[in-house]
């Protein structure tokens, strides 16, 4: 194929000259499929060749980029290790060099005598005069200028069958052919927000201008990537504003009446006053419950903020229209603790819960799915059993999905299609950032609780080094002697050699506190083993639980106010706070320990000073997206995080609020400006992700 040859961003990637048939199969097995994806693989660092220096005035330890021509070549062996050395002299008329290649005399092919050669390195002092070793080196054209060549030249990480140098060709290549890219964005949108056009962002983020400050591009904030980032998340808002939009097009099944008398049995239900931040939400639902489109709402709150009460009178609504409901969470523990505290709340209106969980027998099993399937069974909480295609309603109305992180998107999904059009509500753990919220939840509605019921003692919390471990359990030692019960937290059991340190945790802990009552839950445990623990940890009768990160919910214990997390430095802040939520249940003085592991330093251990500087979730949750990054904490295998090339949530903040208002505009708007380009580029990018994220 010519020089001349034209390429578009949807052709075939093999099209491109340097790839066809032979490499295409392979880079399919990357995603890359088009020209397009292929110029999506940017680079990840750049050699500053920008400035041409005479060999004359070469030095040892400068780097430098000389041009000069090719006078002589060798090659020979290493005494030692018997490497092949290929050696080139360059000459400028200035000075001369010699450039070092070894295991790499294929390239005598193309390093010959006259030719001209563009070489960056930097030199070392050998015993022959300065010598540079494995420069990177261009062969210059007959017609080429050396300042053609110079520049911020890109450096890929390999790229399937493609080593870095010969991908930065084929990259170059695709980009010398590829015909002018139009810009899906509308150009008073460009002009709003001052972004580059897409052909002129595409080309700058392979090839930036000279001018380009180092430092912006080593943290990729140049103009071209901004662009490009502002593209990431624009496409990824458009996507889940078209999703809202049809969401609300959907019409449910049978309406809501709440009426006031239901709102006073309600009332009298409760044993104690709804904070201001609950009415507040519950209006919210009910406001969606009254519309004629079905709920899909986000509920965030922090630790103890009350969130599972405005579930359930949400669910009780949908009971007393005629409506099932259907509470699905994650792990056993929780699912009886939710089974427990809904059982208490809606006891007043005669509600039965059920509990489907895979502990149950069979029969048990069978049972309760006859019931649910002919309705007589109006609320039931369960793990990923819900899901089973055993399991049938007569009349499915509302799905609350707690600690939705902990579900695929496909597996929520299910749930949610047992019904006909069900109301949605998804409760987080843990506050989650705003940004991260946008990215995983921007179709759903969001309601915060942002208050806390009255009379909740604050958690003392302090970081302790694994030095001070001795200190630590003596204070244990007197809460305990003072009545205290307490949790000590592992790192989750991850294979036997995790199992054998929990387990060693526990004798040493027996050890140390003989009359206390040591129990161990983990998620490895046989069910009934750890509910006899935990019931044991309950009652009174263990004063002591040791416990990986099973307890981080679904364990409410009034006596337990110590919780002592090992190897602290080695958990997420959302994740400890959500642990430290354990305790300062009960009216007594609550204490938070966060021992750090031996090698614990610096980062680690600002990280942990967090927790002792703030009990407020949200600001915890910030820190944690700062710390440890939006796939991590969101845990991007079960979420469906997106995988960005160069949008960050943390530096690119207000890029995204940018590009979320500009993509809700556009599809909320009469004018119509959802192109179908827009459309084509949206389903290219996020199609099969937005398909099966039906509930975020």
């Amino acid at each position: 194929m010519s020089r001349m040859a034209r390429y578009r961003l949807d052709d075939p990637v093999e099209a491109v000259r340097g790839i066809g048939p032979r490499w295409s199969a392979d880079l399919a097995e990357k995603g890359v499929e088009r020209v397009a994806d292929l110029l999506d693989h940017l680079p990840f660092r750049w050699e500053d060749r920008r400035h041409l220096l005479p060999l004359s005035q070469a030095r040892e330890g400068r780097t430098l980029t000389a041009c000069g021509v090719i006078r002589e070549v060798g090659t020979s062996r290493t005494k030692n290790r018997g490497l092949e050395v290929f050696s080139v002299l360059v000459d400028d008329d200035s000075g001369a060099l010699k450039a070092v290649f070894f295991n790499r005399s294929y390239l005598g092919e193309l390093l010959t005598p006259g030719r001209r050669l563009l070489i960056h390195g930097t030199p070392r002092r050998m015993r022959g005069g300065l010598e540079i070793h494995g420069p990177a080196f261009e062969v210059l054209r007959d017609d080429q200028q050396p300042e053609q060549a110079l520049g911020w030249i890109p450096v890929y990480e390999r790229l399937g069958p493609l080593t870095p140098r010969r991908l930065r060709g084929v990259i170059a290549e695709a980009l010398d052919g590829l015909e002018t890219v139009e810009d899906p964005l509308p150009a008073r949108l460009l002009e709003r927000l001052s972004l580059l056009d897409r052909d002129s962002a595409l080309r700058q983020a392979h090839r930036p201008p000279p001018t380009v400050p180092a430092e912006q591009l080593a943290m990729r904030r140049t103009p071209a990537h901004r662009r490009l980032a502002f593209d990431e998340f624009f496409f990824l808002e458009l996507g889940l504003a078209i999703k809202r939009q049809r969401r609300r097009a959907e019409r449910r099944v049978g309406g809501y009446r709440i009426s006031a008398e239901l709102r006073r049995r309600m009332a009298g239900w409760l044993p104690f006053r709804l904070t201001g931040a609950q009415r507040r939400v519950l209006r919210e639902i009910g406001e969606d419950l009254r519309a004629a489109w079905p709920m899909h709402r986000l509920l965030l709150g922090d630790v103890g903020s009350g969130k599972t009460v405005v579930a359930a009178l949400a669910m009780a609504v949908a009971v007393d229209n005629g409506f099932q409901a259907a509470l699905m969470a994650p792990t056993e523990i929780l699912c009886r603790q939710h089974a427990r505290t809904l059982a208490e709340l809606l006891a007043p209106a005669q509600i039965t819960v059920e509990l489907l969980t895979s502990s149950l027998t069979a029969g048990e099993q069978r049972k309760l799915r006859e019931r649910l399937a002919c309705g007589t069974s109006r609320l039931v909480v369960g793990t990923h059993s819900l899901i089973s295609t055993k399991v049938k309603f007569a009349r499915l109305g509302m799905v609350v999905i707690d600690e939705q992180h902990r579900f695929g998107v496909v597996q929520r999904a299910d749930l949610v299609a047992k019904g006909e059009h069900p109301d949605v509500l998804v409760m987080s753990a843990t506050p989650i950032p705003r940004t991260l919220a946008m990215v995983l939840y921007g179709d759903l509605d969001v309601s915060v609780i942002d208050e806390k019921p009255p009379g909740r003692q604050p958690i003392r919390t302090v970081v302790r080094s694994a030095e001070q471990r001795e200190q630590v359990f003596a204070g244990l030692a007197q809460a305990l002697a003072q009545g205290h019960q307490a949790y000590i937290v592992h790192p989750a059991v991850e294979g036997a050699s995790g199992l054998r340190a929990a387990e060693e945790g526990l004798e040493e802990y027996r050890r140390r506190f003989p009359q206390a009552g040591v129990v161990m839950v983990h998620g490895r445990m046989d069910p009934a083993e750890r509910d006899a623990a935990l019931e044991s940890f309950a009652s009174g009768k263990a004063a002591i639980l040791v416990a990986t990160t099973i307890i981080e919910v679904g364990i409410d214990v009034a006596r337990a106010s110590v919780i002592i997390v090992e190897d602290a430095d080695r958990f997420g802040l959302a994740q400890l706070h959500q642990l430290r939520g354990r305790v300062g249940r009960g009216a007594q003085r609550s204490y938070c320990v966060l021992l750090a592991s031996p090698r614990a330093e610096g980062r680690a251990l600002e990280r942990l000073e967090v927790l002792a500087a703030t009990d407020d979730g949200f600001v915890i949750a910030e820190k944690d997206l700062e710390f440890r990054g939006p796939g991590e904490m969101a845990g991007a295998a079960q979420s469906g995080y997106p995988s960005f090339a160069v949008a960050d949530l943390v530096r690119h903040r207000d890029l995204l609020l940018d590009a979320r208002r500009a993509a809700f505009e556009l599809v909320e708007s009469s004018s119509g400006g959802l192109t179908r380009g827009l459309v084509d580029e949206t389903l290219r990018r996020h199609g099969q992700r937005l398909r099966l994220a039906e509930i975020g």
